[in-house]
């Protein structure tokens, strides 16, 4: 078994795969250091079986769950930018590249093999990914995503007031000021994401949407493209990568 750790900007993530099905997730605010420590442990108290481990963090390394890690699981993972992965990484600064979008883009050329993937995190940020059939990676885009495009014209103008994303709006423009901001975000934001699939569709045969991230439910059903939407993509990925260091 493999218990995977993602410690992310707001969120640390927890979850156990038994080979490639995933059999627990728990995910936590990162309020308290040792909040991540307790829960490894219960987890490996209630599954014993996990001998394989991964975390990846935004963090510096924290010493202390460092040890707990090598104490606890007989093979583990510090996932780095220097890493093995089971695809040819081509993006230019490595070291810069995020390890969420990294592992996506591993799950999604997994879960689509021998096929071009156009891979969207719709979350804190909008990024857009690439793979293609061959399994290489050259790199993508990172945008706003739907909150921050809110809080942004909240606070870079004196009187627009800070919105949050309002699901049944379904117009066009605007009739007022509120409606005029959701339309800007909400349509701004869609006619981007129909804009990338449109050109990459041109571009490549064969081509697979996907979809990950907090905000996915936004999207699904108002693109007019099949999307495959996995909530889980991340995980899957650092699942894969531990596995691909593993053997």
């Amino acid at each position: 078994m493999n218990l995977i750790t993602d410690i992310g900007n707001s969120y640390t993530k927890l979850a156990v795969f038994d080979k490639n099905i995933l059999i627990n997730k728990r995910s936590f605010k990162n309020e308290k250091s040792e909040k991540t420590s307790e829960e490894i442990v219960k987890l490996k108290q209630q599954y014993p079986q996990i001998t394989n481990f991964i975390l990846s963090s935004f963090k510096k390394e924290d010493r202390k769950l460092s040890s707990l890690i090598r104490d606890l699981f007989q093979n583990y993972v510090f996932f780095n930018d220097e890493t093995p992965v089971p695809i040819k990484n081509l993006y230019e600064t490595p070291k810069t590249l995020g390890k969420d979008r990294l592992a996506g883009i591993i799950a999604a050329g997994n879960i689509f093999p021998n096929r071009n993937v156009l891979v969207f995190d719709a979350g804190t940020a909008l990024t857009v990914d690439f793979i293609n059939a061959g399994k290489e990676y050259s790199g993508g885009s990172i945008a706003p995503g739907l909150e921050m495009r809110y809080k942004a014209l909240n606070h870079f103008t004196d009187k627009l007031p800070n919105l949050e994303i309002f699901d049944n709006f379904e117009n066009i423009i605007g009739n007022n000021t509120e409606n005029s901001i959701h339309s800007g975000v909400q349509n701004g934001i869609l006619y981007e994401i129909e804009g990338w699939i449109k050109r990459f569709s041109e571009k490549y045969t064969n081509l697979k949407v996907t979809f990950t991230g907090g905000d996915t439910f936004f999207f699904e059903r108002r693109l007019k493209k099949q999307i495959f939407a996995e909530p889980n993509l991340v995980l899957i990925g650092l699942n894969i990568i531990l596995k691909y260091n593993a053997k």
